[in-house]
């Protein structure tokens, strides 16, 4: 878009008066073409301030997901205790970004809308303007005091704990919808083929560095890269969204954005504290690196899991598919071994998968230049769901995160 339609855009009344609405207590920065911001704090009051933020080249506006009494009193030397004073409360907006396509933001966001629903919370929603969407839920829905606080006071802390929340309690249903999305493992595994461990957070993300005078692209804002609005979206309308949708000339500013009843979301935060409380105090993440054992590992020395799987399965014989290649290939079978195996594999299950699918997967996985690794033991989705998670006293160790870990935890045992 050239400078006349940006402008053109901007000066129809009906995304001025949503832009203007939706921009009370907040401050609303525009930015550049390039990227850049112009002087914070800045605020809109009147059809004019938008007219005149974009004669000055403006091409989108981000506003602030606090609320202010005052935003134009923000300043950079302000205390903390300054800026809670300051604060009448704020927005809670789960920005998802896909690093694949736009799909993908979808099903995880209507799996997150979904999971919400269920706590009483009906979250607004909105694509972003490329491949992502925002989920947000008003500052209304929230309590005025937690745990005795004034709740405008415990930011970042209340939004990036339910960010953290939110996070884990949906990240293995957001995996099997992209799973079921693409066709399969192996056909989402390709769409990043750079990925090392099967997680959904690898396909998409989901923003947690909140903090103080934190920015989002306002509903009806154009995206200067793609040209495309900001555009609310009515969950009904969610799986039917197409990027045509978004394009400036289509859209009517007809959808509102970030609106909730009083109090909705107080069992969501309720719920989110608690799980926190009960998180241990630092997690140290563990990078699963192939162990460096060049010897082939028997099957005596398989995990329980492992075991089950090779025995023949009801349900997820495609996913533990992925799990029995992957791992084989780990202890360091040979690809004749591996097809050999997973033949006889195949044969065991209740009803064999086709010839043809696992002809598929089995060059797939010979065909890579890296070692993927299984999904962790913590992945329900590939293993207590299919009832194949069977710990033994090695599993229970703490240092066994991962299928892998397993045989040389136990070699390491008997030969004490």
């Amino acid at each position: 878009m050239n400078h006349l339609e940006v402008l053109k855009y901007y000066s129809r009344e009906d995304i001025q008066n949503a832009m203007l609405s939706f921009s009370k207590d907040k401050e609303v920065v525009g930015s550049l073409k390039d990227g850049s911001y112009l002087n914070r704090p800045d605020i809109l009051l009147y059809p004019k301030d938008i007219i005149e933020r974009v004669k000055k080249g403006v091409v989108a506006f981000h506003c602030s997901v606090e609320n202010w009494f005052n935003p134009m009193q923000l300043s950079t030397n302000l205390t903390q205790k300054e800026m809670d004073n300051l604060r009448k409360g704020f927005d809670f907006i789960i920005d998802i970004d896909s690093k694949v396509k736009l799909s993908h933001s979808i099903a995880a966001a209507e799996v997150i809308y979904n999971f919400l629903k269920d706590l009483g919370v009906k979250p607004s929603i909105k694509f972003s303007g490329r491949r992502g969407v925002h989920i947000g839920i008003s500052s209304e829905a929230f309590p005025e005091t937690i745990d005795f606080k004034k709740t405008s006071s415990r930011y970042p802390e209340l939004p990036q704990t339910l960010a953290e929340f939110i996070k884990e309690k949906v990240k293995e249903q957001i995996l099997e919808e992209l799973i079921s999305i693409e066709g399969g493992v192996a056909s989402l595994v390709k769409c990043l083929p750079s990925i090392s461990e099967l997680s959904p957070y690898a396909f998409i993300e989901i923003e947690k560095g909140w903090g103080n005078r934190h920015l989002f692209r306002m509903p009806y804002s154009l995206h200067p890269a793609q040209w495309l609005v900001s555009l609310p979206i009515k969950i009904d309308s969610l799986k039917s969204f197409r990027i045509e949708d978004a394009k400036p000339e289509k859209v009517k500013a007809n959808t509102e954005f970030l609106v909730n009843k009083e109090g909705e979301a107080t069992e969501l935060l309720l719920q989110a504290f608690d799980w926190k409380s009960k998180q241990p105090k630092e997690v140290i993440k563990e990078t699963l690196i192939r162990p460096r054992y060049t010897k082939v590992v028997s099957e005596e020395y398989f995990p329980p899991c492992i075991n089950a799987i090779i025995n023949g399965l009801k349900d997820g014989k495609k996913r533990s598919l992925f799990t029995l290649i992957t791992y084989l290939r780990n202890m360091n079978w040979s690809q004749e071994d591996v097809e050999k195996k997973i033949a006889e594999w195949n044969m065991k299950n209740s009803s064999p998968i086709t010839e043809r699918f696992i002809k598929t997967q089995l060059k797939w996985h010979f065909r890579q230049n890296r070692m993927l690794m299984p999904a962790n033991c913590s992945s329900e989705l590939f293993y207590d769901s299919i009832g194949i998670c069977k710990p033994d006293n090695i599993c229970n160790s703490k240092s066994i995160k991962n299928p892998v870990k397993y045989p040389f935890k136990l070699m390491k045992r008997n030969k004490r």
